[in-house]
């Protein structure tokens, strides 16, 4: 018999409830790097975020051996934000400082923002944004090759991982003005595709990285499914993995995407672009065992600047 009613409800209503606290927006200028973990603090309040620490679990980077001396320089937990002067086009060191752990912020004079990360730590995203602009998403739209969503039973049973399980663990983020969730997983409109494992691919496919709330219809997960969903093409916030795209037989599945004018349109219109590399995947596979950079870095660079210079432009794709 239930005798209290924290023994009953959502785990995001519970132990994953975290609340805003209302503040001013603060925007660091160029240059300026900020840790997540007193960004929390800032946001959340101490107690808040000393437990968001213990509840959530952050990745840790590829374990790649770099050099004679044998050094892991990716191997370390994603943590700082840094801002950055807007350009479209990023640099290979750039890539590199994003490989060790650093969460890249570009700031366009519209309000645009992109953040290009290594791990799909939304959350993360979420409370920095929120700190120093003071807005919060509204819908978002997600392409992935895996859904980062997860059950109930799964935040009861462990420590999540924040990059797996994001999408669920929003609801828990709360609103500083009504406590309603930051968002709800209706308001997420996922696309997904998973091209057939060939053998040179590392990692192997795994279906249960593919879940979605009940009332997803998981027939219609194609994007141009997607796209003719209402409100989908006027999502403020845009989630894109490099591995919905990569590597080439993910491409040739799911590249009608960065033909679609609505798609442009959407990437013109956002507030809020977050391009995730996900190193470890971008060779196909789920799974990757030892856990390193896999396929190409040179085409995950050169597919991050096109991703980011869509909007407006479709003759970089013509034929």
């Amino acid at each position: 018999m239930l005798t209290r009613y924290s023994e009953w409800k959502k785990p995001t209503d519970g132990a994953y409830a975290f609340q805003l606290r209302a503040l001013p927006p603060c925007l660091p200028a160029p240059g300026v790097r900020s840790d997540i973990r007193q960004v929390a603090r800032e946001v959340l309040g101490d107690e808040a975020a000393e437990r968001f620490e213990r509840r959530v679990h952050r990745w840790s980077g590829p374990e790649d051996v770099v050099g004679e001396a044998g050094e892991k320089p990716y191997e370390g937990a994603q943590l700082s934000f840094e801002e950055r002067a807007w350009r479209e086009t990023l640099m290979r060191g750039e890539l590199d400082a994003v490989l060790r752990g650093t969460i890249l912020v570009m700031r366009h004079a519209s309000g645009q923002a992109d953040y290009v990360m290594r791990d799909h730590h939304m959350l993360d995203v979420a409370l920095y944004h929120y700190r120093t602009t003071g807005e919060l998403p509204r819908t978002l739209f997600h392409a992935d090759r895996h859904s980062d969503w997860c059950k109930d039973s799964f935040l009861e049973a462990r420590v999540p991982p924040q990059a797996a399980t994001w999408w669920k663990l929003l609801e828990g983020l709360k609103r500083p003005d009504s406590a309603e969730p930051v968002l709800n997983e209706q308001d997420v409109f996922f696309t997904t595709a998973q091209a057939e494992h060939r053998p040179w691919m590392t990692g192997r496919n795994v279906d249960a990285s593919i879940r979605v709330p009940w009332f997803v219809d998981t027939t219609e997960l194609h994007w141009r499914q997607v796209l003719e969903r209402p409100g989908a093409t006027q999502t403020d916030w845009v989630s894109l993995d490099l591995d919905y795209f990569q590597p080439s037989p993910q491409l040739r599945l799911c590249g009608g995407l960065l033909r679609d004018a609505r798609f442009h349109a959407m990437m013109s219109a956002a507030r809020v672009r977050v391009f995730v590399l996900s190193p470890q995947f971008t060779n196909g596979g789920d799974k990757i065992d030892p856990w390193e950079i896999q396929g190409s870095l040179a085409s995950s660079l050169r597919l991050l600047n096109l991703l980011r210079q869509l909007s407006g432009k479709p003759h970089l794709l013509a034929d």
